[in-house]
């Protein structure tokens, strides 16, 4: 089922994330984080991964809340939407690091590969690793895929109560990990506990609120395409946006400050889009060969 009006959200959210990248990188002069430091202290980007959580947990309810279906099925189908589009931008990255140091690799060891493989960079303390800062996010994703069908079930039988134990839980968790020294590289972002209330509450949010809610922008078609296009390519940008920001400073050298920029989104876009196309062929291939 294709919503609209989630694809808009997905859009702003996309948006927020290069917004708050570009700035981090000293390219716009805003302020850079703001909240409550040592609890829910973040930039623009914070916020748009919120949102991502949020988001993921409505698509997974709206497709599988009211059906029956295997865990491992589940799991499959998760996996390959997000790996196949993980590991080509990942090959993005590595070509740029490469490129960046002489084609030498300093950082090519087994738990760099290990965790390349997974995406559980952060939950062995390197962040997104050497590739991909932004890929943290698979490990916590993923770990949100295993845990769905347990927390839907749980809300769908108790919404409210289920709801505000998550809440508590996520608030201790934040509270702990902001206070004391625990966990490596700001586990307030990647430590799942710490943002299970954010995936759960898009989970709480449709089955609450009607259906049709999720459907009222869809009659608008034209917008509707080009918001599908920005929402179907907001993960691999999301992805590899991070490690391509060098083209910012290296288009300045030959052009305006501000077309630099356009130029570097024009790329991000562009290899983003390739990206979701070889990915699809990938995840169809593996399907296939998976049936035989």
């Amino acid at each position: 089922m294709r919503s609209v009006l989630l694809d808009f959200f997905r859009t702003i959210a996309i948006m927020l994330v290069l917004f708050a990248h570009l700035n981090l990188e000293k390219f716009l002069g805003l302020k850079k984080f703001f909240g409550i430091q040592n609890f829910y202290w973040v930039s623009l980007g914070g916020v748009a991964v919120t949102m991502f959580l949020i988001l993921s947990g409505i698509v997974l309810e709206l497709s599988y809340g009211k059906k029956k279906f295997q865990y491992g099925y589940f799991l499959t189908r998760r996996f390959l939407k997000i790996y196949p589009v993980y590991y080509l931008s990942l090959f993005v990255g590595v070509l740029i690091y490469l490129q960046h140091n002489n084609w030498q690799c300093s950082v090519c060891n087994v738990p760099n590969l290990l965790a390349g493989i997974t995406g559980f960079y952060a939950f062995i303390g390197k962040w997104g690793g050497p590739f991909v800062g932004t890929s943290w996010f698979i490990g916590l994703i993923i770990t949100m895929y295993l845990l769905y069908p347990y927390i839907s079930k749980k809300i769908q039988s108790r919404p409210h109560t289920t709801l505000i134990t998550l809440l508590i839980i996520s608030v201790l968790s934040r509270f702990l990990l902001g206070r004391y020294n625990i966990l490596p590289t700001r586990p307030l972002d990647w430590f799942p506990l710490s943002r299970l209330f954010e995936f759960s509450l898009g989970i709480y949010l449709v089955n609450i609120i009607k259906r049709d809610l999720w459907l009222c922008m869809n009659d608008f078609k034209k917008i509707g395409r080009i918001l599908a296009f920005s929402s179907e390519i907001s993960f691999p940008l999301f992805l590899v946006h991070y490690p391509l920001l060098f083209l910012v400073k290296y288009f300045s050298r030959f052009t305006d400050y501000y077309l630099a920029i356009i130029l570097y989104l024009g790329t991000s876009i562009m290899i983003s889009w390739i990206i979701i196309i070889l990915s699809s062929r990938l995840s169809l291939f593996l399907s296939n060969y998976k049936q035989r």
